[in-house]
């Protein structure tokens, strides 16, 4: 499972210091820039709200990048290796996206406020999710027709569709009175419909069934009947256990149950290569959305955390699977100063307008305030970024 940490950690006026602190604490882990543009930083009043709707968009999105995957591998049936040839964001493979990011600002503007970017985000993710369940409600409405027609193709004798096993020969042809019916009889039971056939009604014409085929379930029977006794006969069968097909020999319907086969086929074929090549053209936005939400996060959190002006470092870390909690342990100890330390508490200060009720005092928040509304709390702002979604074939 490849894994990457997204955190951010004080700056203290010196990036490249910053930097040092975390690689010296990161062991072997690969560490990346992820450079984040200049946002517009508003109230504090906005950010605590933001943090509460990252955090949701963040889960809905990850779990749609899963949806995408799935439903793919499951229309391509295509391996772990092909899925990720295939799936591309910007015309690059997922890992090497995650680890090259910046904020595309031609399609996210970041002059804009963090509420006008965040909406402009989930517009363009709604209208994603909204494609996605009308496609897969067409292929499965085309799919089920496909069911149907390839069970009455495959199926026993019992469902399966008799064009092509009942020939003319074998019905009566057109009478006013008579009607041949065709019933599927349990093979165990093939006994007692030749010895009680003649007897489940009146006005059945003795001697008059053949068996016309065969599967390892059911043997097909024909047999004569009046019409005015067709719905008493099928009841009477039934209770008997057996069943009466509702099949009327008629070729211009047999040629269009033809038509309609073919025709299912090949709409499933052509929807399935539709919906197919929508996933992997689309697949790359749904990423680039979850992953700038993931950037959003890290800034606003960062805001919170270490106050204003902006001064934090935010890197990705991708650490050895068998040393993430040693890492991490590390990481902790080193930055746990931050949770009482003057100097973090110094740098936390917004702008008056964030509390006009003490405009005169020293505006510093403490990050305890927010301690109840941050999950999976760390001394530094922490996300994790799995990308587990190719699991071992």
């Amino acid at each position: 499972m490849t894994l990457y940490w997204l955190l951010s950690v004080p700056a203290h006026g010196d990036g490249h210091v910053a930097w040092r602190d975390v690689k010296s604490r990161v062991a072997d882990s690969e560490l990346y820039d992820f450079l984040l543009p200049q946002f517009k930083i508003g109230t504090l009043d906005t950010l605590v709200q933001l943090s509460d709707e990252l955090s949701k968009y963040d889960t809905a999105y990850e779990n749609t990048t899963a949806k995408f995957i799935d439903t793919l591998r499951s229309l391509t049936q295509a391996n772990n290796a092909a899925l990720q040839s295939m799936l591309t964001v910007d015309d690059k493979p997922v890992d090497q996206y995650i680890r090259t990011f910046s904020w595309n600002n031609s399609k996210f503007r970041s002059d804009r406020a963090l509420p006008e970017i965040l909406a402009q985000i989930a517009e363009a993710m709604g209208a994603i999710d909204a494609q996605l369940k009308s496609k897969l409600t067409q292929y499965n409405a085309i799919k089920n027709s496909l069911a149907t027609v390839r069970r009455k193709q495959t199926g026993n004798l019992s469902v399966k569709s008799l064009n092509g096993i009942v020939k003319r020969d074998d019905c009566v042809p057109g009478s006013d009175y008579l009607q041949t019916l065709f019933v599927a009889v349990p093979r165990n039971l093939t006994k007692e419909w030749r010895n009680s056939y003649e007897r489940l009604t009146d006005m059945v014409v003795p001697r008059s069934s053949a068996k016309l085929a065969e599967d390892s379930e059911y043997a097909l029977y024909s047999v004569v009947v009046f019409k005015r006794v067709i719905d008493e006969f099928s009841n009477k069968a039934r209770d008997a256990r057996f069943i009466v097909r509702d099949f009327v020999y008629d070729e211009d319907a047999m040629q269009r149950d033809r038509e309609l086969a073919t025709s299912v086929v090949e709409q499933e074929e052509e929807l399935l290569d539709n919906i197919s090549e929508w996933l992997k053209g689309t697949f790359g936005d749904v990423v680039s959305a979850w992953i700038h939400i993931k950037a959003l996060r890290v800034f606003v959190e960062s805001i919170l955390r270490y106050g204003i002006p902006p001064d934090f470092l935010p890197v990705l870390v991708k650490p050895p699977a068998k040393q993430q909690a040693k890492i991490r342990q590390q990481l902790a100890e080193f930055y746990a100063y931050l949770e009482t330390s003057s100097r973090a508490s110094e740098r936390a200060k917004l702008a008056g307008k964030a509390r006009p009720h003490k405009a005169s005092e020293d505006s510093a928040f403490d990050m305890h305030e927010f301690s109840n509304i941050l999950s999976d709390y760390t001394p530094f702002v922490f996300f994790e970024i799995p990308w587990n979604f190719f699991n071992e074939d």
